[in-house]
C-alpha cells in the first residue's frame, strides 16, 4: 500500500523531538490512536513555558481532530480516484509539466519533499531524489508527494489549524518554489475533470468546504465532514464520534 506521512515540517520535528514512529501510516492512518495524539502533545507542551502561559497548552483532542481531518481528505481523495480513475493524480502531474515545465514541478516537488520528509528520508535512510524517482505500492511517490503537497495546502489555508501552524508553515515554500503556481494550476486542472461530493464542486473546493463552513472549529469541522460525508466515510465514522466525544470532554475540563 502507498504510504502518506501526516506533513509536520522537518523543523518542528528537530524542535520537539518527535518521535518518528508518530508520522508513520500505512492506509491512511495518522493517529491510530488517542495516546499517539497525547504523546505528540506533551512532546510539544514540553518545549513551551506553560506556567506562565497556561493558554497556549495543546490539548490531544486537537491534534487528533486536526490529524484526522488531514486524514480523511487523503480518503476522500482516494474515494474520487476509484470513482474518476486511479490515473486521476498522473494526469494532474502531467497537466502541471505541460503548463510548468517538469523542472520546475521537479525543484517544487523536491523542495517539498526536503522540508517535509518522509521517516525514511529524515531519518537519512533513503536519498531524497532516489525516493522521488521510486514508487510506493505501485504508486510513484511524485504522485505521492504532490497530494501531500495539496493537503499542506489546505492546512495552511485552514484557520482552524492556525494554533498549530509552526507544525506545518508553507511560507518558504511560497517565497523560494513555485508551490502557488502549482496548486493554481491543479485548481484549473480539476476545473476540467468531474465534480465531486454532495455540492458537486470542483475537487478542491469540496475539500476545502469544511473549512470554509467552519473556519474557526476543528469541532464543527468534524461534525460538517460527518453529516455530509458519512455515507463513504466507512471506518471513520466511529473515529470521528470518537475524536468529538474527546474533544467535548476536554471543553468540560477547561470550563471547571
Amino acid at each position: 500500500m502507498a504510504t502518506f506521512e501526516f506533513h509536520v515540517s522537518r523543523r518542528a520535528r528537530d524542535r520537539y523531538q518527535l518521535d518518528d514512529t508518530l508520522f508513520t501510516i500505512t492506509g491512511n492512518v495518522i493517529f491510530a490512536n488517542f495516546r499517539a495524539a497525547r504523546v505528540f502533545a506533551q512532546k510539544m507542551n514540553d518545549q513551551r513555558d506553560l506556567v506562565n502561559y497556561p493558554e497556549r497548552a495543546v490539548k490531544p483532542g486537537q491534534i487528533n481532530a486536526m490529524g484526522l481531518v488531514d486524514e480523511v481528505l487523503h480518503h476522500l481523495v482516494a474515494v474520487y480516484r476509484e470513482d474518476h480513475g486511479a490515473d486521476v493524480i498522473a494526469r494532474a502531474v502531467s497537466h502541471l509539466e505541460d503548463r510548468l515545465g517538469r523542472e520546475t514541478v521537479d525543484a517544487t516537488l523536491r523542495r517539498f519533499a526536503d522540508a517535509f520528509p518522509t521517516v525514511a528520508v529524515y531519518r537519512r535512510e533513503a536519498d531524497l531524489d532516489s525516493y522521488l524517482q521510486g514508487e510506493t505500492g505501485g504508486i510513484p511517490n511524485r504522485q505521492i508527494v504532490l497530494e501531500e503537497l495539496l493537503l499542506l495546502w489546505l492546512a495552511n489555508a485552514n484557520p482552524a489549524f492556525a494554533p498549530f501552524q509552526e507544525l506545518f508553515d508553507d511560507a518558504e515554500l511560497r517565497r523560494e518554489t513555485a508551490y502557488a503556481r502549482v496548486v493554481n494550476e491543479l485548481r484549473s486542472f480539476f476545473d476540467a475533470e468531474p465534480l465531486f461530493g454532495p455540492e458537486q464542486q470542483n475537487l478542491i473546493a469540496e475539500l476545502r468546504a469544511p473549512a470554509i463552513a467552519h473556519p474557526h472549529s476543528l469541532e464543527s469541522q468534524l461534525s460538517y465532514i460527518l453529516e455530509r460525508w458519512g455515507s463513504i466515510l466507512g471506518k471513520y465514522v466511529y473515529r470521528l464520534l470518537s475524536s468529538l466525544d474527546v474533544i467535548k470532554e476536554e471543553h468540560k475540563l477547561i470550563f471547571l
